[in-house]
């Protein structure tokens, strides 16, 4: 039986996404409690989306699309997280400690040592000085609308705030609208919700929203609602621990600048194709897992099938178990190692899934652009129940070279799978490998390795965000 989830309590972007082609993030410090508080009671909290809302929108969209009506309501939306400090201006010291992770905060020297992320004074300067307490998501399908409701906002809140850092990200124009600045089709693999994500053959697979996808107990991503069971992925297992009533219905949210070095990255792939010889398009899908229409290797080892990536009932709809020898897919490849499917026990690869809700910024790379010169790449969001479970479990095993373990080579050797070598990070930025980037498919025993000797995913800033209910944001919060 499905659960029930209180949709009108949840924000919208959390278990469904908020509908953008523009996203702005507004970090903010409070200046001003008393005037904060009393701006989100009268102006702000009324505008908040909630994830009933979204999910009607995205419906609406679905049903357009069916009509082939070109034609596009605003849709604006608009969310709301706290750090620990925002939380604390808004409660006081003696509040409730949260997840420990969220209070341990992004930028916290423990944090990166683990994550290996780089040195802070490499971040934005915006997020080295003052305090950030909290981030507005304000989204709409133009940048004059993005900005027209930005602008009210900021105007709502006044002396209550002072703004730290504002950027907006933006989806890539034309046939590139669906892709990130690699050229890779994104937001594929997402896990379905159980009570938000239908089965889309109920009686064949209720497990499943699309073929492939894995409905998981909400618990996962919202508190207050039963998670995975630790031994049975079709079980409910226990709800996630909350030190106060008013998180139920919340979500922690990790964000991540990640900017994305595109012409060295190109470039670097040609190269190491020639010296393999191999085609630079295959050695890009086998550093990703995916060709850059969104289709598995798993499913087309040699040669991209546009028709399968393009295709929402197939191209997730697979598993690692049958490529124990990686001739098909990389040990390391990214998607891969963000979430290994069945090289791990089900039940346990599925309690570190999370919900991805990030965005490009930044232009398109110029004509003769041969070394970065604008700042572009991916506004990275996730949200979880738990951040040292969740997310940063899948940060840290796309940092180890020997996850996942146990791998043989065809003739019996074994094997060191390597790096991440899309998000993966070295101890002090240091050099990378990854093991086999060229295809043994369908035989052979040819061993190669891929040297990265520097990042072409830099990370520029991040944050960790309590997203509460809505409840919590008109009673206890304000």
């Amino acid at each position: 039986m499905a659960p029930m989830l209180d949709l009108d309590d949840i924000q919208g972007d959390v278990p469904v996404g908020l509908q953008k082609d523009f996203e702005g993030f507004i970090f903010f410090k409070i200046l001003d409690r008393g005037a904060f508080k009393l701006a989100l009671r009268c102006d702000v909290i009324g505008r908040i989306t909630s994830a009933r809302r979204a999910r009607a929108r995205e419906l609406e969209i679905l049903r357009r699309k069916r009509l082939g009506h070109a034609g596009r309501d605003p849709m604006p939306g608009l969310n709301l997280g706290f750090t620990k400090d925002g939380l604390t201006q808004l409660l006081g010291p003696q509040r409730p400690t949260l997840d420990p992770a969220f209070e341990r905060g992004a930028d916290d020297p423990k944090t990166t040592a683990t994550l290996h992320d780089p040195d802070r004074s490499d971040w934005l300067k915006e997020f080295l000085g003052d305090r950030i307490d909290g981030v507005f998501l304000v989204t709409a399908h133009d940048r004059p609308l993005l900005t027209f409701h930005r602008n009210q906002l900021v105007g709502f809140l006044g002396s209550g705030i002072s703004l730290i850092y504002s950027e907006i990200g933006n989806r890539r124009p034309g046939r590139e609208r669906r892709n990130e600045h690699f050229g890779f089709r994104d937001g594929i693999s997402q896990p379905g919700i159980r009570g938000v994500t239908p089965p889309l053959r109920p009686g064949v697979a209720p497990d499943e929203g699309l073929p492939g996808q894995d409905l998981l107990w909400p618990g996962e991503f919202v508190l207050g609602y039963a998670g995975q069971h630790s031994t049975d992925p079709h079980k409910p297992g226990p709800e996630p621990q909350m030190m106060a009533p008013w998180m139920r219905n919340g979500s922690f949210m990790v964000f991540r600048r990640l900017e994305q070095k595109v012409p060295e990255f190109r470039a670097f792939v040609r190269q190491q194709a020639a010296r393999l010889g191999m085609d630079p398009e295959l050695l890009m899908a086998r550093m990703v897992g995916r060709w850059k229409s969104g289709a598995p290797l798993e499913r087309a080892p040699l040669r991209d099938d546009p028709a399968l990536g393009g295709d929402d009932r197939r191209n997730n709809d697979f598993g690692f178990g049958d490529d124990e020898l990686q001739r098909r897919c990389p040990y390391a490849a990214h998607i891969r190692k963000v979430y290994p499917r069945d090289d791990l026990d089900e039940a346990e690869a599925q309690r570190h899934r999370i919900i991805r809700a990030g965005i490009p910024f930044g232009p398109e790379v110029a004509a003769g652009e041969t070394v970065t010169r604008h700042s572009r790449g991916l506004m990275f969001v996730c949200y979880q129940t738990s951040i040292e479970r969740q997310f940063e479990y899948i940060q840290r095993h796309a940092n180890d070279p020997s996850f996942v373990g146990g791998k043989r080579r065809p003739d019996g050797g074994t094997v060191t799978p390597g790096h991440d070598p899309i998000i993966g990070q070295a101890p002090g930025n240091g050099a990378r490998s990854m093991d086999e980037p060229y295809p043994n498919y369908p035989a052979g025993n040819r061993r190669t390795t891929l040297e990265i000797p520097s990042q072409f995913v830099v990370l520029t800033a991040a944050g960790y965000f309590f997203m509460p209910s809505i409840t919590a944001l008109r009673t206890v919060l304000t």
